[in-house]
């Protein structure tokens, strides 16, 4: 009998640490340190941990999604963060990439609140007339205009937005106006100092450089028009938004635009058990996701799955079904 029992507990013991998840140990390459997306990347490590313990999710600094990509196919990084439209560069074999990026599959949505500000001098757009992009299509200001950096999803949707209300680059030129493309930063001071009329940028809501602005000079936060919104909407898998009122100092309506998302992908080698994991320790531990940083205290796992850049990754798609989340 001793012994049966013996066996039956060694067989206990067995089936136990046959189903407990073995640590992790994976990279995730990001954006510049310090910014959000290495807050984010602290989240999930956070959750990890507690989901399995003993696991580390190293956060990587790199130039960005369309980097990621690259960096996640070479094996570089075993996950990686992008845009939704980074990936849809991707996978389109769109510039900068030579032929569409196959397998790539998502893991989760991070965040989807990042939309795209269009915001002008109060002064610049009462005396032209402009509430929203299709006005400055009309008034055709010598308008100077600063856009993100060249190479950046923001600069490419902020470019094609004018593109969908009849306007290049090019027009902005032969009105006497000018575009820059700059980074956040030297957007801000641009604009505090009087030397850009509109800038385009996509920003939290709540964003200090939004107040920095603001301190300076009075502000108006331009419109896009439904049909420039639809058009970029299906070009770069966005979503629509709503600017709320107060959103800057004298904004009395609200104000509509796009935002992009930011999505944690993996390649389509990554295990199912991995990929589960993660998964599963987001949709467990929300709050260690939204503790870092103001700008993700939205983030809950209902919002994970609300992307259709790429497919889901097998091992996602499992935890999601379990969650009752798909």
């Amino acid at each position: 009998m001793k012994r049966i029992a013996g066996i039956a507990v060694a067989m206990t013991l067995g089936f136990t640490g046959a189903t407990q998840a073995q640590s992790l140990n994976l990279a995730m390459c990001g954006a510049s340190p310090g910014g959000l997306w290495s807050l984010v990347g602290a989240g999930l490590d956070a959750a990890v941990k507690e989901q399995v313990p003993g696991s580390t999710i190293t956060y990587q600094s790199s130039s960005g999604g369309l980097a990621n990509v690259v960096q996640v196919k070479k094996g570089v990084c075993q996950l990686g963060m992008a845009n939704d439209g980074d990936l849809i560069y991707a996978v389109n074999g769109t510039e900068p990439f030579k032929e569409p990026v196959k397998g790539l599959k998502a893991i989760s949505v991070l965040y989807d609140w990042a939309p795209v500000w269009w915001i002008a001098r109060k002064d610049f757009a009462d005396e032209y007339g402009i509430e929203n992009l299709q006005d400055l299509a009309d008034a055709k200001p010598p308008v100077r205009l600063v856009f993100n950096r060249r190479g950046l999803l923001t600069s490419a949707i902020s470019e094609e937005t004018l593109k969908a209300v009849g306007v290049s680059l090019d027009d902005i030129e032969e009105w006497g106006g000018s575009v820059q493309f700059q980074a956040s930063g030297e957007q801000t001071e641009l604009m505090r100092d009087g030397r850009v009329d509109m800038l385009a940028n996509t920003l939290f809501e709540g964003h200090r450089s939004l107040g920095e602005m603001a301190d300076a000079v009075d502000l108006k936060l331009i419109e896009v028009p439904d049909g420039a919104a639809e058009a970029v909407i299906e070009e770069f898998q966005l979503k629509p938004w709503t600017l709320q009122p107060g959103s800057v100092p004298g904004q009395t309506e609200p104000v509509k635009t796009v935002t992009t998302s930011i999505i944690l992908f993996a390649d389509e080698s990554m295990s199912e058990e991995t990929a589960y994991e993660i998964t599963k320790a987001m949709i467990d531990h929300p709050d260690s996701m939204a503790a870092v940083s103001n700008a993700m205290k939205r983030f809950t796992p209902k919002g994970m799955v609300d992307q259709g850049a790429i497919p889901f990754h097998a091992g996602a798609i499992k935890a999601y079904k379990e969650a009752g989340l798909m």
